[in-house]
């Protein structure tokens, strides 16, 4: 009995980091059948989540040799095609810094997150002024925002989600794109939470957004991971193996809040109609 509760104690007092070794993607781990994984360790911040002063950087590093840092400030989960880390982050408005960790020939770390309130307004999402030959111009940023909850214990893979144009885009004072415009999206991925699994998730694509008969074609979508639940140990009893000591892990279902903004990307350069003026 000594020898099981040092085994426990030593169980929980693992990083998050273990959690990947027995979530929904190395479930043949959960009966010891399958191959030890190394996992990349998780994100550092050098700033602790709180009250911090405008122009405050926060440094991000990973103590895995090798490793490669993706992150996010607008709550959306990180993935390889987020924002790679080059240099620290400079604080200019309140903001949920999130990050994962990749390295060669190793599973990703989970995603860590911190929470930081700056005084002031949120960030202003300015007009985009385009050229006066009219062209949009491929990879050049949009802003977009959700504006209903969407949640992964009953979205379903190709929905529509609904998302509006989160600024105008302008050819000198006239408004060719009006802010609030429909864009077209659709939920690409869905995974359910749940016990001795990973959170709930829903990934999504943007395709385009049509105005004044043009269509836009756009790239780009965002992924939202439920939240990990702090770990617990318990002895999971089986039909197999008997009673084993292991960490019992429950993720939140992902929830896509109203007014979570993100950018895509023009697909291709895109003339775009005059608008007529209203008599």
């Amino acid at each position: 009995m000594q020898e099981q509760q040092r085994h426990l104690d030593e169980v929980e007092k693992q990083t998050i980091r273990q959690q990947d070794a027995i979530n929904a993607k190395y479930q043949n781990m959960a009966d010891n059948s399958g191959p030890s994984i190394d996992v990349t360790s998780p994100p550092q911040f050098s700033v602790k989540s709180g009250g911090v002063k405008t122009g405050t950087t926060v440094s991000i590093s990973c103590p895995t040799k090798n490793a490669v840092i993706y992150y996010t400030t607008t709550g959306w989960t990180p993935t390889t095609s987020s924002w790679r880390y080059t240099g620290p982050v400079t604080l200019l408005a309140t903001t949920q810094l999130q990050a994962i960790a990749v390295a060669p020939n190793m599973a990703n770390s989970l995603y860590v997150s911190a929470s930081y309130t700056v005084k002031g307004p949120p960030l202003t999402v300015f007009p985009l002024e385009i050229g006066a030959d009219g062209i949009l111009h491929a990879k050049t940023r949009l802003h977009l925002a959700t504006i209903s909850t969407v949640s992964s214990k009953n979205a379903k893979v190709g929905e529509k989600i609904p998302i509006l144009l989160d600024q105008d885009v302008k050819i000198g004072d006239s408004v060719e794109i009006p802010k609030g415009t429909s864009v077209d999206a659709t939920i690409t991925a869905v995974t359910r939470s749940g016990i001795l699994s990973s959170p709930g998730s829903i990934s999504f694509a943007v395709h385009s957004l049509a105005v004044n008969g043009t269509t836009v074609a756009l790239q780009g979508g965002e992924r939202l991971d439920g939240a990990i639940h702090p770990l617990r140990t318990a002895l999971l009893v089986t039909t197999i193996v008997g009673t084993i000591p292991a960490v019992a892990i429950h993720g939140s279902q992902g929830e896509i809040k109203p007014g979570m903004r993100f950018t895509v990307a023009v697909a291709t350069d895109t003339p775009l109609k005059p608008s007529v003026p209203t008599p």
